[in-house]
């Protein structure tokens, strides 16, 4: 065995959906404290992640995904960059062993507002690194994010306001603020407010196939999968998150969509199913054929 240091091979995953391609690109990961989630007795929550072979905190994948169609090359999210925590930053790396350059990407779709899934627009200086790109968000988490009264009365967005000032100020004039539907050929916004107030996922329909992209629907899958009433103090409005999360499970599962969502593990692509008063992953299997 050899003694120089060894790194893992680049967090990239390709899949079809109908005439689409979608590409998995890992940004990293991000540890949270358990503390920091509710819903459930913390025993609860601790005996659920030993079930998964976890100990400690919880680990959460940070994912972003570029979709080519015939018309356009997407970005859906852009991981922490450089600006949140030694973990994240893959996603230039990544997307340059994946074969994409930075001047590629027509379009940017945010779930929401928040540094690990829109940091990564900015290098380490602040500046934009998708040259060409507009900005797709719902409008109201640009205008939430871009009210510093409002955003400053609440608590779980206080510790954010830096990392959007940020975003914001590096790439006025690129928003492009929506309130649902179809916001590019093929692609549909799915408002989910509660993690934010604007938090939206996005449906990828293409040659009869169905990707729902549900943004930070899920945190921790290995909890709130089996127990969707668990939310975080990060989220604007508790209630209203697992509200949209039972929502958009019971849409996945009834009509047996197909999901991934930032934090989901890697390959990321997955199916629900209901059990008991929740519901059950189903992983699909790393598809070694496109």
């Amino acid at each position: 065995m050899t003694d120089e240091p060894r790194k893992q091979t680049p967090g990239v995953y390709r899949r079809k959906v109908g005439d689409a391609m979608v590409t998995v690109i890992n940004d990293g990961f991000l540890d949270i404290p358990m503390a920091i989630l509710r819903g459930t007795e913390r025993g609860d929550m601790e005996a659920l992640m030993r079930e998964h072979f976890h100990e400690g905190g919880p680990r959460l994948t940070v994912n972003a995904f570029v979709i080519e169609t015939d018309r356009n090359t997407m970005l859906v999210d852009a991981g922490g960059g450089s600006t949140t925590v030694y973990s994240m930053g893959q996603l230039p790396h990544n997307l340059s062993a994946a074969g994409f350059k930075l001047s590629d990407f027509d379009t940017v779709l945010l779930t929401h507002i928040h540094p690990d899934h829109s940091s990564g627009l900015m290098d380490e200086a602040g500046k934009p690194l998708f040259p060409r790109a507009d900005i797709i968000v719902h409008k109201d988490d640009f205008d939430f994010w871009s009210d510093t009264e409002r955003r400053g009365r609440s608590a779980a967005a206080v510790p954010y306001t830096g990392s959007a000032d940020a975003l914001l100020s590096s790439h006025r004039g690129r928003f492009r603020p929506v309130d649902g539907g179809e916001v590019m050929p093929g692609i549909t916004q799915l408002p989910l407010p509660g993690h934010t107030p604007g938090h939206s996922g996005y449906q990828l329909d293409s040659a009869g196939e169905t990707l729902v992209m549900w943004g930070d629907t899920v945190h921790v899958p290995e909890l709130q999968i089996p127990l969707p009433q668990i939310t975080s103090e990060f989220d604007v409005d508790e209630a209203l998150a697992a509200e949209n999360r039972r929502k958009i499970f019971n849409h996945v599962a009834s009509e047996r969509l197909l999901v991934t969502g930032g934090h989901l593990h890697l390959p990321g692509f997955a199916h629900l199913v209901k059990a008991d008063d929740g519901f059950r992953l189903v992983p699909e299997a790393w598809r070694v054929q496109l």
